[in-house]
């Protein structure tokens, strides 16, 4: 038996068992629905039934057609994977009645379907499943800092998805049932690979997501509030004030000099300006330091980041390096050479 493909399916169902741990446990605080919860389940036993499916699968099979068993498995998984995150990515009560038509739907399909199309289909409708998730995580855009992230992530996946699918197709034309079953271990572990990375490097991530989707789907607070003034007043404070020097500036503060509360600041930059209050700083502390490096060739970098308010040089790096897409002593020395050139 190919020892690589050993190593996937078992490195894939240890995920499995794991994240089912994570789940179960770290979880039952999130607002998430009950369906939501139950498909991550489905998940994962879906993906780790399918992987021990292909310790099965020998070389010689190249005409092999999968059983219907297996077939059902993939059709549930992907409903799982489209379940789980539509409970992140939406408010607990925004489910439609196709949605609830479609364990029906798909069990129905995955029974009848002719074995020879089963998985191309299957996988077909998981493309479309992380395409509309994309769309989801891309209405985020303006309240999630991690928003280029999720949507990579999912664009991915919808990648790998369509990857099975073609070799599905190809399984009769050329590549064989093994080479099927191979490529779509390989992409399984590589998922789970994805994810675990996701868990050990932003575990805050899911949290942060329900905040930004109770932002992005919340009815407006700011019915009563002239906007234009408010807006107006915030360029002050920022452009003329410069508020943003202070490296205690927080959310609350500048929402009590507007005389808002932290949920109308928060929506008005959102709306507004198209940004994530964070983001919105950021932007000013910025352009403060890029006209300070400019301005003060004597006074050090990281002097010019702690006087724009940053708390530390790594911070008003990656912001810097984030806006402007050169690190600062970077900036300041191009600016020098061409301020020397047109002089």
């Amino acid at each position: 038996m190919d020892l690589a493909l050993q190593l996937m399916v078992g490195f894939s169902v240890g995920m499995a068992l794991l994240l089912a741990a994570v789940f179960a446990v770290s979880y039952r605080q999130l607002a998430l629905p009950r369906q939501s919860r139950i498909a991550g389940f489905v998940m994962l036993a879906g993906l780790a039934l399918t992987q021990l499916a292909h310790l099965g699968v020998i070389p010689a099979e190249m005409d092999a057609l999968p059983t219907r068993g297996y077939v059902v498995v993939v059709f549930l998984q992907s409903l799982g994977f489209y379940w789980l995150l539509l409970g992140v990515l939406r408010p607990e009560g925004d489910w439609r009645r196709i949605e609830w038509a479609l364990p029906f739907a798909l069990l129905a399909v995955s029974l009848s379907i002719p074995l020879a199309w089963a998985i191309p289909v299957a996988l077909a409708l998981g493309t479309a499943a992380a395409l509309h998730l994309s769309m989801l995580v891309y209405r985020l855009r303006a309240m999630r800092r991690w928003f280029a992230l999720e949507l990579k992530v999912l664009v991915l996946f919808a990648l790998m998805a369509a990857a099975v699918a073609i070799s599905g197709l190809l399984a009769q034309h050329g590549l064989g049932w093994y080479g099927y079953a191979w490529t779509y271990a390989a992409l399984i572990a590589l998922g789970f690979g994805v994810v675990g990375w996701l868990l050990l490097g932003v575990p805050d991530l899911v949290p942060k997501t329900r905040e930004a989707v109770a932002v992005a789907y919340a009815q407006s607070t700011l019915a009563r509030v002239d906007r234009n003034a408010m807006s107006a007043r915030l360029r002050q404070l920022f452009e003329q004030e410069q508020v943003h020097r202070a490296e205690s500036l927080s959310l609350a503060t500048v929402a009590e000099m507007l005389g808002l509360s932290t949920h109308q600041l928060s929506e008005l930059v959102n709306t507004e300006f198209g940004v994530g209050f964070s983001r919105f700083v950021r932007q000013y502390r910025v352009e403060t330091a890029k006209r300070m490096l400019v301005e003060e060739p004597r006074a050090s970098v990281l002097s010019v980041g702690m006087a724009s308010g940053f708390n530390s040089q790594s911070s008003f790096y990656v912001a810097f390096k984030e806006l402007v897409g050169e690190v600062p002593g970077e900036y300041r020395q191009r600016r020098t050479a061409v301020a020397r050139t047109s002089g």
